[in-house]
């Protein structure tokens, strides 16, 4: 990274700022089978076109980003943060919901594999992974578009919550979780990426989202300290 910028984010990243509970909310972006486990199309079709492609992602999500969630989401489960998991999946069984680009990955897929990249709502590859599937207080919001607020009510969902910052996480980094955390900044809520929880195909590709998105509309955070400074506010608020 150049210096000049490298130093500017620095000083964008260290401006202090709390997290308070009863107006937060995790987003859980896109944790679901087909996208991060070695079974299902996306990973092979990719696979057969250059061999190993996925094999840092699938590797990085299954070793940090899935562990580091679960301990995310118990520690929001236990201070009364919701949780939101999305899942990108078309609406439609034979995905014509999906945008011109998807549909085009889908036909890529299926000239490839026989089967499409991008599933149906109620197939079970479009699933959230058994490691952090959602509880029963949790809320699981369908999409059929990269970014959540575009194609879901999560706007006013998030409204009627009195929520006014949002905790990204998920993958990928550089496609949905950022999709997702450069809309909320747009509609005005105060966003923190979890850098920890989330993994994009290289951790070049990982790190440059971050930093692009830290320069302006954020700050970028790993789990750990997002809980230290949730518990801190929360100490402030009963002292």
């Amino acid at each position: 990274m150049d210096e000049k910028i490298s130093a500017f984010y620095k000083f964008v990243q260290a401006q202090k700022f709390d997290i308070i509970p009863k107006k937060t909310a995790l987003i859980v972006v896109d944790m679901q089978k087909y996208q991060v486990e070695k079974d299902y199309i996306a990973y092979k079709a990719m696979n057969k076109v250059v061999p190993g492609i996925l094999d840092y992602f699938v590797k990085e999500v299954e070793e940090k980003v899935t562990p580091n969630l679960r301990k995310l989401i118990d520690f929001c489960h236990e201070v009364g943060i919701p949780v939101i998991y999305t899942k990108f999946s078309s609406f439609m069984p034979d995905g014509s919901d999906f945008s011109k680009s998807l549909k085009s990955t889908n036909e890529l897929a299926y000239d490839l594999m026989g089967e499409v990249a991008f599933p149906y709502i109620f197939h079970p590859s479009s699933d959230i992974i058994e490691e952090i599937k959602p509880a029963d207080q949790d809320f699981v919001l369908q999409k059929n578009t990269s970014g959540t607020f575009i194609s879901t009510r999560l706007d006013s969902f998030l409204r009627n919550m009195e929520v006014e910052t949002v905790l990204v996480s998920g993958v990928v980094t550089n496609f949905c979780v950022h999709s997702t955390a450069r809309e909320a900044a747009d509609y005005g809520f105060y966003v923190v990426i979890v850098d920890d929880c989330c993994a994009a195909w290289s951790l070049e590709i990982h790190q440059a989202t971050l930093t692009s998105f830290g320069l302006m509309y954020g700050h970028i955070l790993p789990h750990d300290k997002i809980i230290k400074k949730i518990n801190r506010t929360m100490k402030k608020v009963q002292a």
